[in-house]
């Protein structure tokens, strides 16, 4: 499987498609994220676990009221509202789906920060209705890893941002190199990443890519054991859900797509509990 094999139109359209699961999901954390959740001693239920990987990634990148911070793949708009509420900041946030950034202002607007907060259609390999040295922060939750051309898209970002400006992002990556997975390994990255749209990264690759493309100071902090009980919650989900929704597709009920993402969430799991996967916090500082 390469890289190139990945359509970020098809990655738009595969969490078009999931948005009803999601909807429910939604109606269960009491908010509208889409990332994985980060428990520790004080966040111990799955929305204020997500509220707090946020929580996290923020206090890491030393976001407050005087930053302009570029939402990369902002889906429904839950951090960049966020971070508009937490501490003022100015947030643009990009997709490339439009029901998603209808759903970002609107939002926004439920909340009382439209005019903290911009949605753009944008592509965020590209970001050309982003201009250069305007931004403080480049903030990705789980949004590179959708990108099958990770140097592009760190390349845009470094041009937006300011001399002193900072990325800072969480993701899954992969510990290993692909060739030293085994092939029931490699089939179960494969059912995440074409379940979900993704291309996960090796981090030792991405970090020398953050060091081509402009970045310095790398900064690498380890929550996958924070997130194991969220993997572990949506395993059990999709243990019950996948079989059920077998048998409603066969009426049009649920979609192929949701029985792939059910699938590729247990196989998250299992790879995080065989080493080969790990949730990352990275920052870094523009060279």
């Amino acid at each position: 499987m390469s890289n190139s094999d990945l359509d970020t139109d098809e990655v738009a359209d595969i969490y078009d498609e999931l948005l009803k699961t999601y909807q429910t999901e939604w109606a269960y954390r009491g908010h509208r994220s889409l990332h994985l959740e980060y428990y520790d001693e004080d966040h111990d239920e799955p929305g204020a676990a997500a509220m707090n990987t946020m929580r996290v990634l923020s206090e890491a990148a030393g976001i407050d009221s005087s930053d302009r911070v570029l939402n990369i793949g902002c889906g429904a708009g839950e951090d960049s509202v966020w971070n508009a509420r937490a501490h003022g900041a100015t947030v643009v946030g990009v997709n490339i789906s439009e029901s998603q950034l209808d759903l970002a202002r609107e939002n926004a607007a439920e909340h009382g920060v439209s005019e903290l907060t911009t949605f753009n259609y944008d592509d965020f390999h590209d970001l050309s209705t982003i201009d250069d040295d305007s931004m403080d922060v480049v903030w990705g939750l789980e949004a590179l890893s959708h990108s099958p051309d990770p140097a592009r898209a760190l390349t845009a970002a470094r041009r937006t941002l300011r001399d002193d400006g900072r990325v800072a992002l969480t993701d899954l990556f992969l510990t290993v190199a692909r060739d030293e997975l085994t092939a029931e390994q490699r089939d179960r990255l494969e059912r995440i990443e074409d379940g979900l749209g993704l291309r996960i990264s090796v981090f030792t690759q991405f970090e020398q890519t953050l060091d081509e493309t402009g970045f310095e100071n790398v900064q690498r902090r380890d929550l996958t054991d924070g997130i194991k009980r969220c993997t572990e919650r949506r395993r059990s989900f999709a243990r019950l859900a996948h079989p059920v929704g077998r048998v409603l597709g066969v009426f049009g009920v649920v979609s192929d797509t949701q029985l792939d993402s059910f699938v590729a969430s247990s196989e998250i799991d299992r790879l995080l509990g065989a080493g080969v996967l790990g949730y990352y916090l990275v920052t870094a500082d523009a060279a």
